[in-house]
């Protein structure tokens, strides 16, 4: 099976040399010090992750399956991103909508001694409603 292998240089901290990843075969990796040895010893290190995958009766993945799935999840993001951008104008109104709220209720909140002394100057006197004609 021709798995993509991905080398990549080491820094100093690290050791040095080179470390090979396999993105297919989780946790399948290896290390060397040139380029050649970590990309001899990630090919063993596939052989091997092959080998216990199948005394265990694990599926295999087929090769490239990551960069597949990679790509679906790339599409996935782009189709919900287009979606929020085509509802941004409405998210917009919602938001302008919910700030004028909030401003009116703050103004509330630091007059409301003013509006319960409003309320009380402003209340009608109530008064008894006549019969209409022809009613009892």
């Amino acid at each position: 099976m021709d798995y993509p292998i991905i080398l990549a240089p080491l820094s100093e901290e690290d050791g040095g040399g080179f470390v090979g990843l396999v993105p297919d075969l989780p946790g399948c990796m290896s290390d060397g010090e040139t380029a050649e040895e970590a990309l001899a010893n990630t090919q063993q290190a596939i052989l091997e992750w092959i080998d216990t995958a199948r005394r265990r009766d694990l599926p295999l993945p087929v090769p490239g399956s990551s960069v597949r799935r990679a790509r679906r999840e790339k599409e996935r993001l782009v189709a919900d991103l287009k979606d929020l951008a085509g509802n941004l104008d409405q998210i917009e109104c919602r938001v302008d909508e919910l700030e004028r709220v909030l401003r009116e209720v703050e103004q509330r909140l630091d007059h409301e001694e003013e509006w319960a002394r409003f309320a009380e100057i402003t209340v009608l006197p109530v008064r008894s409603a006549k019969p209409l004609k022809g009613s009892a």
